[in-house]
């Protein structure tokens, strides 16, 4: 028997078409999220699939990681919005990703700073509290208590 050798895929690509189709369905939930929100929420979870392909096929692109938690936290809400004693899990998981964004981009503020949310809403107050320290020394320009 002869075995045809696999094609290598191209890592670079897989995370750019995976990147933009997740970003192409954000912007499509964010036009229904007003109109349909089950609709909007599907097209999240699908843009969080494509996200999840994107940093599966670069683990080193900040971005990819970064994109997959914002789905999660979008997912977190709707959890929250309907009473759902998940949420605090799924705001736990979007904090872990965004420190798993954080690792590859240490110096984004930005990051730091919506991690510290992610670990507020999950109900784990000292570390957000340390990660927005952490944002606030990156950023600046950022309120000081």
């Amino acid at each position: 028997m002869t075995t045809i050798p696999s094609m290598p895929q191209d890592s670079s690509t897989d995370y750019q078409n995976h990147l933009q189709a997740g970003n192409a369905l954000v912007a499509q939930a964010q036009t229904q999220a007003t109109q349909d929100f089950a609709k909007a929420r599907s097209l999240w979870q699908a843009a969080g699939k494509e996200f999840y392909l994107a940093h599966k096929a670069d683990m080193n692109q900040p971005e990819a990681a970064f994109r997959l938690a914002q789905a999660w936290m979008a997912e977190a809400h709707a959890l929250q919005k309907e009473e759902s004693n998940n949420a605090l899990v799924m705001w736990a998981n979007a904090a872990a990703q965004c420190e798993m964004a954080f690792d590859l981009d240490p110096e984004n503020g930005r990051i730091a700073m919506t991690a510290a949310s992610c670990h507020y809403f999950a109900g784990q107050t000292d570390a957000a509290k340390a990660w927005q320290q952490i944002g606030q020394h990156l950023l600046p320009d950022a309120e000081q208590p």
